[in-house]
C-alpha cells in the first residue's frame, strides 16, 4: 500500500481487515505518532484501522525522517505493535509502514479499487500465521587432544580441519527440514541471500503457517532441534501478522 500525499486532515492506515470479522472494541495501543488512538472506520465489506494525523506537523515529520534512523526505530515499532495487537484478535492485511491518505475519501477509493486484490489475499491468510526460521552451525570446542599449532602452515591446517567437521550451506539436512516445513505451511518467502556477514547461518526462510497445523509444525522443529544438537542451531520468531504475504493487496 503506497502513501498519498495530503492536503488535509490526515488518516495513518495500520492495515485492512473483514467487516464481519470479530475485531477488538478498543486497541490498547498508541498510535504511530504517540497522540492520536487507532480505530477501525468502515469501508463497505472491510474495516480500515487509522489513526489521524497532523499534515503540518507529523506527516510532514515523517517525509523528512525516512532516513532518521532513531525516529524509524520509535515509530515502527508503534506501527507494528498496533498491527499485531489487530492481528491478535482477527485476520489483518498490514499496510506498509508510512502509508497516508488526505482523508476519508482517498482511503475509501484506495479500499474499493483493490477490492478484489484485497478479497484474494484475505483468502489466502485467514487463520495463518508468519514465522521465520533460521538455521546456524554450531561452534564446537577445540578438541583437548589438539596440540597448539608448531607453524603457520600447521595452524592453516587445523583450523581448514574445524571448518571441514561444520555443516555447509548446501547441507542435505537443512534442506530435509526446508522441505519438510514447506509441505506443513501454506506458502513461503524469500527473506533474502545467506551471505557471508553471518558465516555460521546456513538457511533462512519465512513462512505462512495455518493455526491448524500449529502443533505439527512444533514437533517438526523439536525432531530436529534434537538430532542436531551440538552440530546445528534452529532459530524460530513469530508468529506475526502476515507482512510478507500481503504484496498482491497492495
Amino acid at each position: 500500500m503506497k502513501a498519498t500525499s495530503n492536503s488535509g486532515p490526515g488518516l495513518y492506515l495500520y492495515g485492512v481487515s473483514r467487516s464481519a470479522a470479530a475485531r477488538p472494541a478498543r486497541l490498547r495501543s498508541a498510535g504511530v505518532d504517540g497522540v492520536h488512538p487507532p480505530h477501525p472506520r468502515a469501508c463497505d465489506e472491510f474495516v480500515c484501522w487509522v489513526s489521524d494525523v497532523d499534515p503540518h506537523g507529523f506527516a510532514a515529520a515523517m517525509q523528512r525522517n525516512m532516513e532518521n534512523l532513531d525516529w524509524l526505530a520509535l515509530h515502527s515499532v508503534r506501527h507494528q505493535q498496533v498491527v499485531g495487537e489487530i492481528a491478535a484478535k482477527t485476520t489483518v492485511i498490514p499496510a506498509r509502514f508510512a502509508t497516508v491518505f488526505s482523508g476519508e475519501a482517498a482511503l475509501f477509493k484506495n479500499v474499493r479499487a483493490r477490492k478484489s486484490a484485497l478479497g484474494k489475499v484475505f483468502l489466502k491468510i485467514a487463520n495463518a500465521e508468519e514465522w521465520g526460521v533460521k538455521v546456524f552451525a554450531e561452534a564446537r570446542p577445540a578438541r583437548a587432544a589438539t596440540r597448539a599449532a608448531s607453524s603457520g602452515k600447521q595452524y592453516l591446517q587445523q583450523k581448514a580441519a574445524r571448518l571441514k567437521q561444520r555443516p555447509g550451506r548446501n547441507d542435505t539436512q537443512v534442506a530435509e527440514l526446508a522441505t519438510k516445513l514447506e509441505r506443513l505451511a501454506q506458502a513461503s518467502a524469500p527473506t533474502g541471500k545467506v551471505s557471508g556477514a553471518r558465516p555460521d547461518l546456513l538457511w533462512q526462510a519465512t513462512f505462512l503457517l495455518s493455526r491448524a497445523r500449529r502443533k505439527q509444525w512444533d514437533q517438526t522443529l523439536k525432531q530436529f532441534v534434537k538430532r542436531w544438537e551440538g552440530a546445528r542451531r534452529i532459530e524460530v520468531n513469530g508468529p506475526w501478522p502476515p507482512y510478507s504475504f500481503v504484496s498482491d493487496a497492495e
